[in-house]
């Protein structure tokens, strides 16, 4: 009886110890959350200064920023030609063979973005100087564009090289955390003081600072060489691998862009901010759900590798939308049940926008429930695939735009959107579960000498 009593506790323990998770899945389960966590933090500051400008200046006179910082930052993937996803793939190989190679390298898509965020600026300065309100004519904001796109692409290159380096965190805080940081920051001392104009100056500072500021990041990767030129065969090689990805980043942005440009030349003020207010919301989830997904993207990499890889990768991919669903559905529930209490935190004004909003945010539950998509066909190397879908995606969506806005306004832009998005996933997940299926079938064949 002593020794049974003696024996119970350690027993316990034992069983404890044996059921507690082991420090890997501690380790994995911070790896995966954390970057998150801080991305979620930065999502938070970006609403919160969203909410202060619509309350500041209005639903008519905040227009003009929520249409320029849309369009900017959804251009920001075109400028850097797909030299992030190229810094994600390439810069751990380098880090493992050649580490004194790393910070001219990423130097190298740094020099490459800003060249071309710099072309890209100055066509949106164009349009900018065409599309001005009476009495027309250049202001001195119209020369934001090329600075603020090329602080978007470097800060979004810097992001990636951070992640290429085991350094997600880091990542997250100088890709995102830090440059909304710093506008919530501005936003807070000086909006009252500003109209849509000089908010849009403090946003492109804030940029600027966040991409500058890598070159002090603890590591001293990129210290001695921040941008860089690279010579003519590294240039090609550069643009060769980034084209499609390019391709891939060009028709979604187009796919939005211009929508949303026939909508602000044809609706009234007061709609185009209700509309990307309603936006903005709904790539609150987009951005977490990306942070999500993107942690699982070299899993899903080393699992197309496998001999066998249609159940491995798939088997990850369900871990993908299972956690991106348990983060992000409650969230999604409440926003879809009760929109026009989210949309009243921007003021009463702003309540127009709640039919898109209710349809943004459906879009995104459909979204998590088919999972991450691009991030399959990137990392399983059907790019071109991907590229193709997205030219479809983009003139399906902007004739259903033409023909959807006028009649239906704001919501009749998120139908286009929809049906072009969900079709795009559907093809592809279609498309990458027939071609695994073939990879998992090629072998025994092959093993049975037909």
């Amino acid at each position: 009886m002593k020794a049974s009593f003696s024996s119970s506790p350690g027993t316990l323990l034992r069983s404890l110890a044996r059921s507690a998770p082991s420090a890997h899945v501690w380790e994995t389960i911070l790896h995966t959350l954390l970057p998150s966590a801080v991305r979620m933090v930065g999502a938070g500051f970006q609403f919160l200064s969203t909410v202060i400008v619509a309350r500041t200046l209005g639903d008519g006179p905040s227009a003009n920023f929520f249409f320029w910082s849309s369009v900017l930052m959804t251009s920001g993937p075109i400028a850097t030609f797909g030299l992030e996803q190229i810094a994600l793939r390439n810069v751990p190989r380098l880090q493992r063979d050649h580490p004194e190679k790393v910070g001219r390298f990423v130097a190298h898509l740094r020099a490459i973005s800003v060249l071309l965020s710099f072309l890209i600026g100055l066509g949106w300065a164009v349009y900018a100087v065409i599309s001005q309100a009476p009495p027309g004519g250049v202001r001195l904001w119209h020369f934001l564009p090329p600075l603020l796109l090329g602080a978007i692409a470097v800060a979004l290159i810097n992001g990636e090289a951070f992640k290429g380096l085991s350094r997600p965190v880091m990542g997250s805080v100088y890709g995102h955390l830090l440059p909304v940081t710093l506008f919530f920051i501005l936003v807070v001392l000086f909006a009252k003081h500003l109209g849509s104009p000089g908010i849009l100056t403090l946003y492109t500072g804030s940029y600027l600072i966040g991409a500058l500021a890598a070159r002090h990041a603890s590591g001293g990767e990129f210290r001695k060489c921040f941008l860089a030129w690279p010579d003519r065969a590294t240039l090609r090689s550069l643009l060769a691998e980034g084209l499609p990805i390019c391709l891939v980043s060009f028709f979604g942005a187009l796919g939005f862009i211009i929508p949303l440009a026939f909508f602000e030349l044809t609706r009234p003020a007061a709609e185009v901010s209700h509309l990307t207010a309603a936006f903005r919301i709904s790539i609150l989830f987009a951005v977490l759900s990306s942070a999500i997904h993107s942690v699982f993207a070299p899993a899903l990499s080393r699992s197309a590798e496998l001999p066998d890889p249609l159940r491995p990768l798939f088997r990850v991919y369900g871990k993908a939308i299972l956690i991106a669903l348990v983060a992000l559905a409650l969230p999604l529930g409440l926003g879809i049940a009760f929109p026009e209490r989210v949309m009243s935190i921007f003021g009463e004004e702003f309540l127009d926008g709640v039919a898109p909003l209710r349809l943004l945010l459906l879009l995104q539950l459909v979204s998590l429930i088919l999972g991450p998509v691009p991030h399959l066909l990137l990392m399983t190397g059907h790019t071109v695939f991907l590229a193709r879908t997205g030219i479809v995606k983009f003139l399906a969506t902007v004739i259903l735009s033409f023909f959807f806005i006028p009649r239906y306004g704001g919501s009749g832009m998120v139908y286009a959107m929809g049906l072009a998005f969900v079709g795009e996933d559907i093809a592809g997940l279609l498309h990458a579960f027939r071609k695994l299926r073939t990879a998992k079938i090629k072998p025994k064949r092959d093993a049975s000498g037909s």
